[in-house]
């Protein structure tokens, strides 16, 4: 009798425990259906409303910046103008400097390049963290809000338009100053009569484009924005197109008398950014196009950066949700191999200045993975583990030729480097797991007056 009865109870419990995980599966399903619906609202009405034109002749360019992008920016946005112009095209840039942050010297630096016009732009206080604040081509922000415009191909030159974000309550984190730009200047501008560049990228204050072929050396010289536009311009069926992530350790330098930094492609990477630059790209679960350097359509990633920076004001991996809402609607992508973009990481000794100080490397990824958790709560794991998985990488085991001269590389196949790469193998795998039990204790919240502010 007993046993009956506890039997019946252990029946009974996993029935309840099965119907809540269909429950939350029916949930995660309809929270995904209705973003991609958004999605394409969006992008049908950006259709709309330039009547499926846009300028051939430009490239748009959108990077959130907050202290510390003065060590990259004087660099960065120099060369990617030089890219640019290389491929015969103009360029414009909106750079976004959250939350009240200032970089004059880089800003005035800037300026004082040849055919650039600097176009100064300001938010007015941000009401909500989901609320994109208008903007204004003047300090006080009176008068009409500021809107994009097109001009003559005759008046070619390169602009760089810099928005102020304002300091406020709701203002802290990248994805709030993305909002501004997506939710605020480019619809409104759009809606307004602007048509917007065909191609537009994203990319970070610390970006480069270089090339990358096959198992070959990087080439620092390189311009990697004309393989990835020409490519997007030859296949016009193709929406998106992530370069490959390659992180790098960045070190000082001097670029026409200012100090910046640099990538050190010499310096040895710590094991798990090591393994994440040999899979990204490469094999499933490692398949989000980067926020440091996604190329493709206006119409595609405006519509879907414009839902994801106004309904999710806590999400840190807006470029993993972009990958995840793309592929279920429908837009065509990939990433391709050949062009990386660089991503700073902290050296294998850094460590953090907290109490007690943690090393930065784990400390990185831990951030990455949890918001990884809080997309898989919001989508579910089902629905995302395609594009991103931080499970056992079956692709080692499944793959182990390509992936054994991946890890090589073009090292000389050596009983010490052989046993080298494995133990930074293990290191990798033994960190990741360990970093996902504490950030499955604490997801990123994504929505909500608890959502976080987040670089």
């Amino acid at each position: 009798m007993f046993l009956n009865n506890f039997f019946k109870r252990y029946e009974q419990s996993s029935n309840f425990l099965e119907e809540d995980k269909i429950a939350l599966r029916e949930k995660q399903n309809k929270a995904l259906e209705a973003d991609v619906k958004s999605v394409l609202y969006y992008r049908n009405l950006i259709q709309t409303q330039t009547n499926n034109t846009f300028d051939s002749t430009r490239i748009l360019g959108i990077v959130a910046t907050a202290k510390g992008a003065e060590n990259y920016l004087p660099y960065t946005i120099p060369k990617i103008i030089q890219q640019i112009s290389e491929i015969g095209m103009m360029t414009d840039i909106v750079i976004g400097l959250n939350n009240g942050f200032e970089c004059q010297t880089v800003i005035h630096y800037l300026s004082l390049l040849q055919n650039i016009e600097i176009i100064h732009l300001y938010t007015e206080e941000k009401l909500a963290n989901n609320i994109p604040a208008r903007i204004f081509d003047n300090l006080i922000c009176k008068g009409k809000p500021y809107y994009l415009n097109n001009i003559e191909p005759q008046q070619s030159r390169h602009r760089i338009f810099v928005v102020h974000q304002r300091e406020g309550q709701y203002a802290a984190g990248k994805i709030r100053v993305l909002g501004e730009i997506y939710g605020s200047l480019l619809l409104k501008s759009i809606e307004n009569g602007w048509i917007p560049p065909a191609i537009l990228m994203t990319f970070d204050a610390e970006s480069q484009f270089l090339v990358e072929q096959k198992y070959s050396l990087i080439e620092c010289e390189s311009n990697g924005l004309n393989l990835i536009v020409s490519q997007l311009q030859n296949q016009l069926q193709i929406d998106l197109l992530g370069t490959r992530n390659k992180f790098a350790v960045y070190q000082k330098g001097i670029i026409d008398g200012i100090e910046v930094l640099l990538p050190n492609f010499t310096e040895e990477l710590p094991p798990l950014q090591w393994f994440i630059d040999i899979a990204h790209g490469r094999f499933s679960g490692f398949q989000h196009k980067p926020g440091g350097g996604t190329f493709g359509r206006s119409d595609a990633i405006i519509s879907l950066l414009a839902v994801i920076t106004i309904k999710y004001p806590g999400v840190r991996a807006e470029d993993t949700q972009l990958t995840i809402l793309a592929k279920y609607a429908g837009f065509i992508g990939d990433i391709f191999l050949d062009v990386v973009s660089t991503n700073r990481t902290p050296s294998v000794s850094d460590m953090t200045i907290e109490e007690p100080p943690n090393k930065a490397w784990i400390k990185q990824m831990y951030r990455w993975i949890a918001s990884i958790n809080g997309l898989k709560t919001l989508y579910g794991e089902h629905n995302i583990k395609m594009v991103v998985d931080d499970g056992f990488p079956w692709f080692t085991l499944t793959n182990p030729i390509i992936f054994f001269k991946l890890v090589m590389a073009n090292q000389k196949i050596k009983l010490s480097t052989v046993i080298k790469k494995i133990r930074f193998l293990i290191i990798a795998l033994l960190t990741c797991q360990e970093i996902q039990k504490h950030s499955r204790r604490n997801p990123d919240i994504l929505q909500g007056s608890q959502a976080k502010a987040f670089w």
